[in-house]
C-alpha cells in the first residue's frame, strides 16, 4: 500500500510541550463525563492547526477532512479571522446583550439583508443545540403543536429538549426530558 504525501504547506508547528497522550487520556478519564466519548481506543492527539491542517504532539501533519465542528469550515487559524477577533479583544471582549454594541447589530442587519422574504430578524446562539432548542420553541410557539418527528439516528443536541428528539444512543442518556421542572413561588416582601 502506497502512503500519499501531503502537498508542500509553509508552516512550522510550535514544538508541543505539553502533557503526552496517555497523561491527557488519563486526565480525560478522570475529569472529563464520559458522556464526552472518543471514537478510538488510541486516539491521536492533535496539538495545534492552521488552515486545512492539524498538526499532532509529535509533529506530524493531517489533512483536517472532518473538522468535527462546521464553526471550523474557514480552516484552522485562518488568518483573516484570527486578526478580526484579535481586534475585537483588544477593544471588548464581551458585552452582555443588554447593553447596546454596535457588532451585533451590524451583523444582523447584513444577515438579514441575505434572508428571502420577511425573514429579517436575527436570534443569535451559541451552539447548534441551542439553535434546535430556539427553532422547536418557535414552532410550538406558532403552530400550537407540540409533536415532533425527529430522524431516527439522528442527533439534534444534548440539552434537555433536544436530547429528547436525538435518536442516536451514544448521545442520549436514559433519563427523562424537559419534565419534572418545579418552579418557586417567590414570597412576598
Amino acid at each position: 500500500m502506497k502512503t500519499l504525501e501531503l502537498p508542500p504547506f509553509d508552516h512550522q508547528p510550535k514544538k508541543y510541550s505539553g502533557p503526552s497522550a496517555d497523561e491527557v487520556l488519563g486526565l480525560r478519564r478522570e475529569f472529563l463525563n464520559p458522556g464526552i466519548f472518543l471514537y478510538y481506543k488510541k486516539p491521536i492527539m492533535l496539538v495545534e492547526g492552521k488552515m486545512q491542517y492539524v498538526w499532532d504532539q509529535h509533529g506530524r501533519r493531517y489533512l483536517d477532512a472532518l473538522g468535527g465542528i462546521v464553526t471550523v469550515s474557514v480552516g484552522h487559524c485562518h488568518p483573516d479571522v484570527v486578526d478580526v477577533a484579535q481586534k475585537q479583544n483588544e477593544t471588548l471582549q464581551h458585552s452582555t446583550t443588554i447593553y447596546l454594541h454596535p457588532n451585533i447589530a451590524e451583523y444582523a442587519r447584513e444577515l438579514a439583508a441575505k434572508m428571502p422574504g420577511d425573514l429579517k430578524v436575527c436570534y443569535f446562539v451559541n451552539s447548534g443545540s441551542e439553535a434546535n432548542d430556539l427553532a422547536l420553541l418557535m414552532a410550538r410557539v406558532y403552530t400550537g403543536n407540540y409533536d415532533v418527528i425527529a430522524l431516527r439516528n439522528a442527533y439534534h443536541g444534548g440539552n434537555a429538549v433536544t436530547m429528547g428528539l436525538t435518536a442516536h444512543r451514544t448521545w442520549k442518556f436514559n433519563v427523562p426530558h424537559s419534565f419534572g421542572a418545579h418552579h418557586a413561588i417567590v414570597p412576598d416582601p
